[in-house]
């Protein structure tokens, strides 16, 4: 049957704020078969297996980083051996960090009536590829524990989130640094635990951060993950550094260049195997997810994305 399928998660800060947005995008579509706003876990699988049956051509996702991890990995569970369709990402979460990736820009319902009009008018689109990581049974293309789960854990803690939110939090968390008040030693708090990547034990076992990611982008523009660009690879990542130490790395992590440090581990992986001494929080593509003390991180199928 082919067509377009669009997946909307309601429960978005955009769309929790503006109900109008999801009649907009609605709307646009025009086909009530192709439009799906999704209420639970039940309800992603159910259109899931809709659109598998329907082999729609391209998926759209409508919401940020988090709903388009958790509805990857449940089209990817239901999709099984038969291939993804392409996809494209609609923006309207906060830090919209694999869409920054893939230089996908505009507002959701620009976004979404671009690529409707170029579907049926046969135009070409332009598109590009990212390999999604497989972590335990989710699928995404940021992983954290250590600094990067308790950054997260600030940045939703009281005001809602925002870009300026972020900013405020990197912010608080540099100047913490400089004069090493305990919200820095909280966050840097260290933790025990071994890594291996490809079969290969990295030589620390106490650690301020374990991090990986397929997409170049971490946040706020930080292009953290340089080898995530190498095909069928993710970067895979590890620090053990106090927080005063990591002041002089800012940059070139804002840069995206390999810090020059015997304590900050970059590795191109294919398999990152994590065993920590006790059960952490961890976060995918920005969801907090209950703690846990084995990870199994592998790359995923590769996708295919259309920009624009």
């Amino acid at each position: 049957m082919g067509g377009i399928g669009i997946v909307v998660n309601p429960k978005g800060r955009r769309y929790k704020e503006n109900p109008e947005k999801i009649t907009q995008l609605s709307f646009i579509v025009g086909d009530r078969a192709s439009y799906q706003a999704t209420e639970d876990i039940h309800d992603l699988r159910r259109v899931a297996e809709q659109f598998k049956t329907r082999d729609i051509e391209i998926l759209a996702i409508g919401g940020g980083d988090g709903t388009t991890h958790v509805t990857l990995t449940h089209f990817i569970d239901v999709y099984g051996e038969k291939p993804l369709p392409k996809l494209t990402f609609l923006r309207g979460g906060t830090m919209n960090s694999l869409a920054n990736s893939c230089n996908i820009k505009g507002a959701p319902e620009k976004i979404l009536s671009n690529l409707i009009y170029k579907y049926h008018e046969a135009e070409e689109f332009e598109t590009t590829e990212v390999d999604v990581m497989q972590i335990n049974e989710y699928y995404g293309f940021l992983f954290g524990c250590g600094v990067l789960y308790r950054f997260m854990e600030s940045y939703y803690h009281g005001a809602k989130p925002s870009p300026t939110k972020a900013i405020y939090t990197l912010s608080r968390s540099i100047g913490s640094a400089i004069f090493n008040t305990q919200f820095s030693r909280e966050m840097f708090e260290r933790f025990d635990g071994e890594v291996s990547i490809n079969g290969q034990k990295w030589p620390f076992e106490n650690w301020s951060a374990i991090y990986a990611g397929s997409i170049p982008i971490l946040g706020l523009q930080f292009r953290v993950f340089h080898h995530a660009e190498e095909i069928h690879h993710f970067h895979a990542a590890g620090f053990s550094l106090p927080p005063r130490n990591i002041l002089k790395h800012v940059h070139s992590l804002f840069l995206g260049k390999k810090p020059n440090s015997e304590d900050m581990l970059n590795d191109p992986a294919k398999e990152m195997k994590i065993s920590l001494e006790k059960p952490m929080g961890y976060t995918i593509d920005g969801d907090m997810l209950s703690p846990r003390k084995e990870f199994l991180i592998k790359t995923g199928p590769r996708l295919k994305i259309l920009v624009k």
